[in-house]
Order: structure tokens, then C-alpha cells, then sequence
């Protein structure tokens, strides 16, 4: 074994010492934290999906998938197991599943079979620690790993905690023992074994363990993934200065892992910049990248457009449920809870099959869903022949309910679940205590809430009261409660509770509309308390496409269960029908989401309306929870830059309540506005301000439902350059740049950055001075650009390749940042290419071209279409996000303006257009065909 370095003695005596004087001593304050060792009897639709999945999938499979453990055993038995990089996860994963449904059930025969799974899990952990699939040469230093052993600790860390197990808690501190030895003060580093939002996220099970044991090596191999970190997701000083999380640099879903050692990190050392940095990446996700149904991700990951269409894959809904239930023990966010119902009811429950025995990989907002061992059955093998990362993880979202139903902080019971069943546990002072829901909800809106105690005990009983709940009636033994009923937070009641005492609680469960942006402008999103509504051909005749319009005027004012098509057996999917009018006169029959499609048919729930309202605007800069300049600000939101009828009104205040705000503007016919220095000088340096938009559609006022975006000023934040706040030209000409390129960058219109390098050459025509060329490994031409255009652009360029380049190259680049890219025209093996990044790729067919020979390039973005044009003809399209986000402010020419790798591109450019609208096909051709300069 390798001696320990000086240095390495040193930081481990500075850790004991920290610890041992309390400086790392739990010092983050969370408001609350789940029930330890609740027992939980739910009833009713709940219950069944609960049971299909204990007896149809956790007491199944591992029978039915033989192979769950065998792949640990034969891992260095040659040949090698053909396995995904992913496949130590399988086994863990479910583990974790297995012991939250322990939870809700207590089902002796899983519990039995669990332990039986533990074990030998545990008999296969090699001496040195090593607990995954994968060879000796290897361990841990390729593949995710690193990945699989963060797994494995979570489901030791909670067998232990559940049952006391002292050989699971033991086979963790080896796992982590193993990474330290590997990886701490050794020289090699975490990031060394690749696939890093992967891998990096050890560090959240590395600060589990902390937490239970106190181990110095754990903080410190922690600290060093958060120095790893800043090359790889960058999550502390991004999520600290308010990137939206779909801009930073990692933004696949598996990074939300190590959004929770943020958590973590802030918990052991109370250092704020942790809280603050998770707290700004978990709005983000919620602002941007959550679907109507409460899943994220598209593709993935997050792209900052929940409209979009892409995959929404079950794993990415877990992490952003497991990431929700930290905001919610962080904070005690009301709305924390308000997203973990919403996710739950409809996108888990969605995911899952009726019958237990499959989960989806993708479970879409209109379409199919398709089980995972046929979508993504590459990752199965002969002997797991239904393992893949969603079927073992899917499970998880249902066993959280153990984790967020109930709830405790101090002298404090936290109700946030009002399905039926029972509840037993223990208040923080160790007394037992009870609750039974009597109620059909989320079918009624009627909860009788009884709170069971063995005597009279005085705590604080908090009641979560749903957002979507405008109008909440609530009563303690028959007399109403009038004080403290807001939506979107909780009641306290504080009272010596007695045996029999009971809560009657009427949540409002009229029909709400939810207008459509992007990809589903035109269309809503109808909910009733928390389930989404969907069209399922299946309920109307077997019609898929089109989906017929809906009458929004028509639906019903108030809707109670009784004037519902509800299901008259719980047991029976879907759970909820309701009859809305079309405009044909025909009557549309809808289902609940999580019932919509069980029998292979296809839904939709972005559903087309007559007269669809406009979505309200979302809050987009300054980005929620950054920091600005003193002096003038930039404000800009979502929604129609002028529009007929519409206008905005811009608040600021001191609390998200915006009951007395400090400034206000209305009458803004525009999606942006600029308030000067003095405008602002009342506000006050490093305090937190509230800001949002509320968009007014004639008499009407439309908010959003997301939370109010913050900002606070900092003397120490650079101040933005004035190009920063210089609207985008709208208009006939809307041209932004215009540089003719006459033998030296000088243009017409727009300014110019600087110029590196470049030479006066001749045009297409022959003419000298003319042009100008680039070298190829170092000559860019920088413009400034203002905002960059969120919908609509063009660029136009004549273009001589000298010179194929070895990699990529650009004609044009308007990069600022990794998947914020909203243009760049490029070269690429021999094709040129029009590219884009706004949370995902886009590319259009690649058209090849000839060296030296010159061409007339156009790209034109309309709308969620994005065009490349060669001499004045198409020759490729792609479909891509309408309207995009992005920081970008500069363009280049022959390079990329802020990538540091080398993408130059050896080639003479002349006629330079840049425009802030879509040209048309013709203003192209025309471009193409114009005279040659004289």
C-alpha cells in the first residue's frame, strides 16, 4: 500500500480537526426531513399500482432475470461480460426500489427476498472494496463506474438505515474507502475515468456517508470532485450565477445526481453558496425544462423548452423527483411538494403500466408509449432479459412516496399527500402519532383527515394547500379555519391534538386551462386538481389525428365528482373520464394522463382549442437568482415582441408576495425593456429582489404559474458593454450587420469588434482588394451583435474555401457557450453544414462543396425551421426550437468568437448580411443572383 504524502497527512489532520470542532458538524440547516421508519397503508387507485408493482415487478424479476447478480460475479472471468457502461446501476437501482416499497407495504416476502438480494450483493464486493461488473483492469477508472458504486451506496446507506444492517453500512465505507485509495492525493482524478456528470455524481453518496459516519476522507475526496467539477458541469459557480441549468455545461439529466451533493456540500459546511447555487439550478429546471406532466427532460436532458417533442425518459423524471425531494427538505417550498404530486400522478404513474409489469423509456406528452425492454432492449442481455435503466429505476418515483407523504420539522407533522390510506410514525420528539385520510382523492376534492394519537400531545400539524387550489375550505372538528388558507403554501395548525380529532379540507377542482408556447402554441392543457387530462383515441372512436378542436368557452364553470364520467370501480384504468364540447358540436371524451394509452393507443395532452388564449410571459433576463451591475438594467420575458391587443407590466419587489412593489411599469408593448440608472439606483445592493411580467391581453391578466424570478445587485459584477442592451432590428430591412468586405472589415452597418489577422483579396469576380481571406489557424473577423434574435434570422455570404480543414471550421459562429449556439455555418469533412444548439443539436443535411471554388451561402432560421441555401437554392432544412435563448452577443467570421479549441477556417468571404428577421426564399435567390460590385 502507498504511503501517505506530508501533504495528504496534513489535509487528513486538518479534517479531524475541523471535525472534531464542529466546523463541519451538520452546520446547513434543512426545514424539514422524511419520517424515519414510516409505515404507510394507502387505498384505493394508488394502492393498486402499488401493488401490481410489488407483485407483477419487484417480486418477479429477480427470478425472472437471473443475471442481476451473476454479471458481479463473473467480472473477471474471461471473456469479459459484454455489458452497457451503465450495468452496474441494474441491481443497485432496484435495491433502492425494493426498499421504499418495503415501506408502503411491509410485505414480509420482499422484505425477505430484499435481504436475501443484500446479501449476496454484498458476497460479491472484492477485498479491496470493489463492488461492480466490470474487470480488475478497469475498476473504476472507465465505463460509469464510478456511477454503479454511487448507487451502490444509496441502497446500502438505506437497507441500513431501515434495518440496522451493520454489514451493508460496512460494505459502503469500503466502497468509499476504495475511491479514496484510488483517487485522493494519488494523482489520478475522478475526472480521469470519463463520462463525468456520470461519475462525478459519487460525491452525493460520498456525503451520505459523511453525514453517518464522519470520516474526514470522504469531505475531502468530495471537495475534490467539486475542484473536478469546474471542468466538467461547473454546477457551483454556474448554479451561484444563475445559468438557467439547460446552458451550463453539462446539462444531461444524469447531472442532477450531483446536483444533489450540492445538497450535500451544504449541509456538512453550512456554506451558503452550495444552497444557493442548488436552489438556482432546481428553478431553472422547473421554469424551462418541465413538461405539463411534471417529467423533465427532452432527449435526455434539459434544452430549455418543455414544449418540445423529444423523448422524456423515465430515469430523467426519478433524478428530477429525487432533486425535487431535496428542494423540498432544503426549503420546505410548499411548491416543492406541489411538483412532487404533480410528477407523481401523472408522469411516474404514466410511465408505469397498469399491470406492474413494464415501465416505458420514453413516456411522451402526445403519442405512444412503448415498453422499455422493446425500446431500449439493447441493454438487455440472455440472462436480464427485461434489465434496462428504466425498469429498474421507474419503481423508485412510486417508492418516494415513502420519503415526501409525510414529512417532519421540529415539533412539526407535515402533511403533503391526500390520496386515501394511513399513515404511522413518530413526531421529532419520538412520540407515535397517526394520520388516516377518508376521501376518493384526487378524485373528489373532498379529505377527511383524522389524526390518531394515544393521548393528547400538542404539535404543529402542517397542511399542504396545492397552487393549483384557488379556492381551499378547511375545518378542525367542524369549525372553519379562516386564517393562513393561501395556495401554493401551507396551514399550520398548532394545537393540543387529542385522539379523534379530525380535518376536513375542500380543495377547488374546477377545470384549468393551461395555454401552449413553441411546438404547442394553439393548444392547452386541461387538469383537474392534479391530474392532467388527455385525449386517448381509444375513448373517441378510435379518431387519432386530428385531434378535434376543443370550445374552452363551453367547459364547465364549476365541476364537482358527481357531474364526472368517473370511473365507478377505482380498480379500473383509466380512473377519470370528462366530456368537454368541440366546436363541430361533437363531444370529446378526455381521461386521466396516467390511464391514457394503457392499451397501445395513442393520446395527446396538448389538446387544440378554439380561441386558445395567449401563455402567459415567463421571466427570462436578468436570469433567475443571478447577479447584475448597479446602473441600467436589461428586463426581458417570453411572449410576442407586439402584438394586437397585448402588453406587458414589468414588477419588481422586495417578496415574492408583490404586495407593495418599488417599481412598476406598464404599458410595455414590447417583450424587453431597459430601465436606466435611475430607474434603478433605489435598489438596494446584495438583497434579494423579486421580479416578474404579467402579460395583459386587453382587459385580461395573464401570470405565470412558475415562481417570481430574483436578482440582486453586486457593485462587484462587471458592468455589460452597451451592445448588451441594443434590441434586435425589427422590421422590412431588420438588418443587424452589413459588411461588404472590400479588401478590410469595415461595415455599413453594425460594428466591429476587432479583427484578427485577415487580407485584402480578390472577389468571386476577379477583382482585387475586394474580399477578404483567412488564414485557417488564426484569422477571425469579431461583430458585435446586440441581443441575438430569439425567432427569427438570416445570414448571407459569399464564400471561397481555400483550404478544407482537418476538423471543423466555420464560416460563421455565433457560439457563447457549451449547447448556446443559436447559429453557425460550418465545414465539416467536406460538407458545409447550418448547425444550432439550444439544449440539443441541430443540423441540416450536409451539402459538399469544392474548394476554391465560390458559392453564395445563405441560412435562414423561420419560425421552427432552419433553412441552408447554396447559390440561391435549398439544400437542406431541419426542424429546430421556434424561439431560442441565448447569451450570444458577438458573431465571427472564419472561427469560433469564444471556443478555445481551433475551428478556424481558411477561406475568402465578401457581402456580409446579418438580419434580425427570415428572409424569404426569393430575397435569397435574389441575393444569389445580384450584380457584381463594381
Amino acid at each position: 500500500m502507498k504511503s501517505p504524502s506530508n501533504k495528504g497527512v496534513l489535509c487528513l489532520l486538518l479534517f479531524v480537526g475541523l471535525s472534531l470542532s464542529g466546523e463541519c458538524m451538520g452546520q446547513g440547516k434543512m426545514e424539514c426531513e422524511s419520517v424515519t421508519r414510516p409505515h404507510y397503508d394507502f387505498e384505493g387507485m394508488l394502492q393498486d399500482r402499488l401493488t401490481a408493482n410489488e407483485q407483477d415487478w419487484l417480486l418477479r424479476a429477480p427470478h425472472d432475470n437471473p443475471g442481476l447478480l451473476d454479471m458481479f460475479r463473473v467480472r473477471d472471468i474471461a471473456p469479459a461480460p459484454d455489458l452497457v457502461p451503465w450495468a452496474g446501476e441494474f441491481v443497485v437501482k432496484y435495491l433502492l426500489s425494493a426498499i421504499q416499497a418495503m415501506r408502503l407495504s411491509n410485505n414480509p416476502a420482499l422484505k425477505a427476498q430484499t435481504r436475501r438480494i443484500v446479501a449476496d450483493l454484498i458476497s460479491t464486493q472484492a477485498e479491496d472494496g470493489y463492488l461492480g461488473p466490470f474487470p480488475l483492469a478497469t475498476r473504476l477508472k472507465a465505463n460509469w463506474d464510478l456511477w454503479g458504486h454511487y448507487h451502490c451506496m444509496l441502497a446500502l446507506l438505506m437497507w441500513n438505515e431501515d434495518t440496522g444492517d451493520t454489514a451493508a453500512l460496512a460494505s459502503a465505507r469500503k466502497i468509499a474507502d476504495l475511491i479514496c485509495r484510488t483517487f485522493l492525493n494519488t494523482g489520478l482524478r475522478v475526472r480521469d475515468a470519463g463520462s463525468p456528470e456520470m461519475n462525478m455524481a459519487v460525491i452525493h453518496g460520498l456525503g451520505v456517508l459523511y453525514r453517518r459516519t464522519r470520516e474526514p476522507r470522504y469531505l475531502a475526496m468530495m471537495h475534490e470532485i467539486e475542484k473536478d467539477w469546474e471542468s466538467a458541469g461547473d454546477y457551483v459557480r454556474q448554479g451561484v450565477a444563475g445559468v438557467p441549468f439547460f446552458q451550463t455545461p453539462r446539462p444531461r439529466w444524469e447531472s442532477l445526481h450531483d446536483l444533489q451533493g450540492l445538497v450535500e456540500l451544504y449541509r456538512i459546511t453550512g456554506e451558503e453558496k452550495y444552497r444557493l447555487a442548488f436552489e438556482n439550478h432546481w428553478r431553472g429546471i422547473l421554469r424551462w425544462d418541465r413538461h405539463n406532466t411534471g417529467a423533465f427532460s427532452t432527449g435526455e436532458g434539459a434544452i430549455g423548452d418543455p414544449y418540445a417533442s423529444g423523448p422524456i425518459e423515465t430515469c430523467c423524471t426519478v433524478a428530477w423527483m429525487a432533486v425535487t425531494l431535496d428542494m423540498l427538505r432544503l426549503t420546505g417550498d410548499a411548491r416543492a411538494a406541489d411538483e412532487l404530486e404533480l410528477t407523481t400522478w401523472n408522469a411516474c404513474l404514466g410511465a408505469q403500466h397498469p399491470s406492474g409489469r413494464w415501465w416505458t423509456y420514453d413516456t411522451p406528452m402526445d403519442g405512444v408509449r412503448i415498453p422499455s425492454y422493446t425500446s431500449i432492449a439493447f441493454q438487455a442481455r440472455p440472462t436480464t432479459p427485461e434489465l434496462n435503466c428504466c425498469s429498474v429505476n421507474g419503481p423508485r418515483g412510486l417508492g418516494m412516496l415513502s420519503e415526501w407523504s409525510v414529512m417532519t420539522s421540529a415539533d412539526t407533522l407535515i402533511v403533503n399527500y391526500y390520496g386515501p390510506g394511513h399513515f404511522q410514525g413518530r413526531l421529532p420528539d419520538k412520540t407515535p402519532v397517526g394520520l388516516r385520510w377518508i376521501t376518493r382523492y384526487p378524485l373528489s376534492g373532498h379529505v377527511r383527515l383524522k389524526v390518531e394519537t394515544e393521548r393528547p400531545h400538542r404539535f404543529a400539524l402542517k397542511l399542504r394547500i396545492p397552487g393549483w387550489s384557488r379556492d381551499t375550505r378547511i375545518s378542525v372538528n367542524g369549525i372553519p379555519e379562516t386564517r393562513g388558507v393561501a395556495a401554493g403554501r401551507y396551514l399550520t395548525l398548532q394545537r393540543d391534538w387529542k385522539p379523534g380529532d379530525t380535518v376536513t379540507l375542500d380543495f377547488d377542482m374546477r377545470l384549468r386551462v393551461l395555454p401552449g408556447d413553441q411546438e404547442a402554441t394553439g393548444k392547452v392543457s386541461l387538469y383537474r386538481g392534479p391530474l392532467l387530462l388527455a385525449y386517448d383515441m381509444r375513448d373517441n372512436g378510435g379518431h387519432g389525428e386530428p385531434v378535434p378542436l376543443i370550445r374552452l368557452d363551453h367547459l364547465p364553470k364549476t365541476v364537482d365528482a358527481t357531474g364526472l364520467k368517473i370511473a365507478l370501480d377505482d380498480h379500473a384504468t383509466p380512473w377519470l373520464r370528462v366530456t368537454v364540447p368541440g366546436v363541430d358540436g361533437h363531444e370529446i371524451h378526455l381521461c386521466d394522463y396516467a390511464g391514457a394509452g394503457d392499451m397501445g393507443t395513442s393520446y395527446a395532452s396538448w389538446l387544440p382549442a378554439q380561441d386558445c388564449p395567449r401563455p402567459a410571459a415567463e421571466a427570462r433576463t436578468p436570469d433567475d437568482g443571478s447577479s447584475a451591475p448597479p446602473g441600467k438594467m436589461l428586463f426581458q420575458w417570453t411572449g410576442e415582441a407586439s402584438s394586437e391587443g397585448r402588453s406587458y407590466r414589468l414588477l419588481i419587489a422586495r417578496t415574492p408576495a408583490f404586495g407593495r412593489p418599488v417599481l412598476e411599469k406598464r404599458g410595455i408593448h414590447a417583450n424587453r425593456l431597459v430601465l436606466d440608472a435611475a430607474s434603478t439606483a433605489s435598489l438596494v445592493a446584495n438583497q434579494w429582489y423579486y421580479w416578474k411580467v404579467v402579460a395583459m391581453d386587453g382587459a385580461t391578466a395573464r401570470e405565470s404559474a412558475m415562481p417570481p424570478a430574483r436578482f440582486r445587485i453586486d457593485p462587484q459584477t462587471p458592468a455589460h458593454p452597451e451592445s448588451y442592451f441594443t434590441p434586435p432590428p425589427r422590421g422590412v430591412g431588420a438588418l443587424i450587420v452589413e459588411d461588404a468586405l472590400r479588401g478590410k472589415p469595415a461595415p455599413s452597418l453594425g460594428s466591429l469588434q476587432r479583427a484578427i489577422g485577415g487580407a485584402a483579396a480578390v472577389d468571386r469576380a476577379g477583382i482585387a482588394e475586394s474580399a477578404m481571406e483567412l488564414n485557417g489557424s488564426s484569422d477571425m473577423l469579431l461583430y458585435n451583435a446586440g441581443a441575438f434574435p430569439e425567432q427569427d434570422y438570416s445570414v448571407c455570404i459569399d464564400a471561397c474555401i481555400t483550404r478544407m480543414p482537418m476538423g471543423l471550421g466555420q464560416v460563421f459562429s455565433a457560439w457563447t457557450a457549451s449547447l448556446d449556439d443559436p447559429l453557425r455555418i460550418c465545414v465539416d469533412n467536406g460538407k458545409l453544414f447550418a448547425r444550432m444548439e439550444a439544449g440539443a443539436g441541430y443540423s441540416t443535411e450536409g451539402f459538399s462543396i469544392t474548394p476554391g471554388a465560390w458559392v453564395c451561402i445563405a441560412v435562414v432560421k423561420e419560425g421552427a425551421k432552419l433553412t441552408l441555401y447554396v447559390d440561391g437554392k435549398a439544400r437542406g432544412s431541419v426542424h429546430v426550437p421556434a424561439r431560442i435563448q441565448s447569451r450570444a452577443t458577438d458573431i465571427a467570421l472564419g472561427g469560433n468568437p469564444h471556443y478555445t479549441g481551433k475551428e478556424f477556417l481558411a477561406v475568402r468571404l465578401a457581402g456580409f448580411r446579418f438580419y434580425g428577421r427570415a428572409l424569404s426564399a426569393q430575397e435569397v435567390a435574389d441575393f444569389a443572383a445580384r450584380p457584381e460590385p463594381k
